[in-house]
């Protein structure tokens, strides 16, 4: 059996065409970024307008202007709260991404497996999590284990999808051609198959980064006695919109903040995707 080789991209020639293009790319990258925080403000200055123009109170709604004072007037406070919310997600998403991608894998390459073990992943995903969270505390405890793990099960389904979708999708030629320079099962699996589902995961990633911390947030809902999600329980029992929308601004600064990480590390690793979608 002989290995697989595929041809490496011939090296662009031309330094200051290269560097010229590579001003271009950057400078394409900042528009839509620019264009993103416009909308953003934009966004935020309608809910501003909205709470002034119809004078709604205080204990209805809170203008971003005051929820943004709000975190001003005690950051310690937020960010300890949202320190202890992203550390739970990140390791949710770490465990439930690695879990994700391997069991894709596994019902993907072992068809008496994917017949007895999709449904079942599939029955148990369409539980709430609200619902199963309480389960976790049982087994352990109400620190972070529990919480990792209700945003574990969260991020978790999206990359089986996404990994076994992108394995599907792998075209026959590729395979074919494989099988024609006698590769073997490995090489096909590592050359082919996985670099042609990496755009896949990675979509999949930038779903469960997002899911994560919201089931980081069920968790502290639950049984947590830190984090913004109990910031965000407390306030409720307060009433205390204030302090409400400035723990949902800081998760939605979280949450952007991790998707744009996961966004930029796939157009790291995958520069032909990035290519090949302009």
């Amino acid at each position: 059996m002989t290995d697989l080789h595929i041809p490496s991209p011939a090296k662009p020639h031309g330094g200051p065409a290269l560097r010229d293009n590579a001003r271009t790319s950057r400078g394409a990258l900042r528009a839509p970024l620019v264009i993103s925080i416009s909308g953003i403000a934009g966004l935020l200055a309608l809910w501003e307008l909205i709470v002034h123009a119809f004078d709604i109170p205080g204990y209805l709604l809170a203008g971003p202007w005051e929820a943004l004072a709000e975190i001003a007037a005690a950051p310690g406070f937020y960010w300890e709260h949202s320190l202890m919310t992203l550390e739970a997600s990140a390791l949710g998403f770490g465990a439930g991404g690695a879990l994700g991608v391997i069991f894709g894998a596994v019902i993907f390459y072992v068809p008496a497996i994917r017949h007895v073990l999709y449904p079942s992943l599939i029955a148990v995903n369409t539980i709430p999590k609200v619902a199963i969270a309480p389960l976790f505390i049982v087994w352990f405890g109400f620190g972070l284990e529990s919480k990792s793990f209700v945003a574990l099960s969260i991020a978790f389904f999206p990359l089986v999808i996404s990994t076994f979708d992108g394995l599907a999708s792998v075209p026959s030629e590729l395979r074919e051609l494989a099988r024609i320079n006698r590769a073997s099962k490995w090489n096909q699996m590592r050359k082919i198959e996985l670099i042609h589902c990496l755009p896949s995961i990675f979509t999949g990633m930038k779903i469960s980064i997002s899911m994560a911390v919201g089931g980081a947030v069920v968790g502290e809902f639950i049984a947590g006695n830190s984090g913004l999600g109990f910031v965000i329980l407390v306030a409720n029992s307060q009433v205390n919109l204030t302090s409400m929308f400035a723990a949902f601004i800081c998760l939605a600064v979280m949450s952007l903040a991790l998707f744009m990480v996961v966004d930029h590390l796939g157009r790291i690793l995958l520069p032909w995707n990035v290519a090949t979608s302009k």
